[in-house]
C-alpha cells in the first residue's frame, strides 16, 4: 500500500514540482535503514520509515538552488525532506535536550521526524504501536509541542498527493490536534 501511494506522491511532485522531483535521492536498501534506526535506537512500528527512506533518502538540495518553499514536497510549505542521516540525529537530539529541557520526554524517542522546516518544527511519525502510525507536527516554540495532524502515515500520504494534484496546502494543518 506505501509503495503504491509513495508512487503516486512522485508522479502528483513530478507534475507540479519538476525541479524538485529531479533532486529526489535514491533510496536506501531496507536493511541499510533498519540497522541505522537500530543503531539510533529507534523502536516501535518503523515500518514508514522504511517504506520513506527505501522509496527515496531525502532531497538533494545545496540550499543555493531552491527556496525553502520550492524545496518542499508539499506545496505552500517550507517542510523539508532530508536525508535518513539528518533525521536520525534529530531524533537523537531530542533524547540530547532532555538534560536541559524536561519537556522533551513526551516527544523522546516517540516521534521520528520525517521531515523539517529547518529551524524548530517537524512532521514526525509516531512510533507507538497503538498510534497507527499517525502523523504529528512537532514545534518546539510552542508550549503545547505536539499536535496530531493525520491519524495515519496512509492518511497523511492520501493527503500530500491531492495537496501536489491540486497545488493546495497539506490539510492537515488545519485541524491539528493537541496530542497530551
Amino acid at each position: 500500500m506505501g509503495a503504491t501511494l509513495l508512487q503516486k506522491l512522485e508522479a502528483a511532485l513530478r507534475q507540479r514540482n519538476p525541479q524538485l522531483a529531479e533532486r529526489l535521492q535514491p533510496g536506501m536498501p531496507e536493511t541499510r535503514i533498519r540497522r541505522l534506526l537500530e543503531r539510533a535506537e529507534v523502536r516501535g512500528v518503523v515500518e514508514p520509515i522504511v517504506s520513506l527512506f527505501s522509496w527515496k533518502n531525502g532531497v538533494n538540495n545545496d540550499c543555493l538552488a531552491l527556496s525553502m518553499e520550492q524545496a518542499s514536497p508539499f506545496p505552500k510549505s517550507i517542510y523539508m525532506f532530508m536525508e535518513l542521516d539528518m533525521m536520525t540525529a534529530h531524533f537523537g537530539n531530542f533524547k540530547d535536550c532532555l538534560a536541559h529541557h524536561p519537556e522533551y520526554a513526551k516527544v523522546a524517542g516517540r516521534y521520528f521526524p520525517l521531515f523539517w522546516d529547518g529551524s524548530n518544527s517537524w512532521l514526525t511519525v509516531d512510533l507507538d504501536p497503538s498510534s497507527h502510525s499517525r502523523i504529528v507536527l512537532l514545534h518546539t516554540e510552542f508550549e503545547q509541542m505536539v499536535f496530531e495532524a493525520y491519524g495515519s502515515f496512509e492518511e497523511f500520504l492520501n493527503d500530500a498527493i491531492r495537496a501536489n494534484e491540486e497545488n493546495d496546502s497539506l490539510a492537515g494543518f488545519d485541524k491539528l490536534k493537541p496530542v497530551s
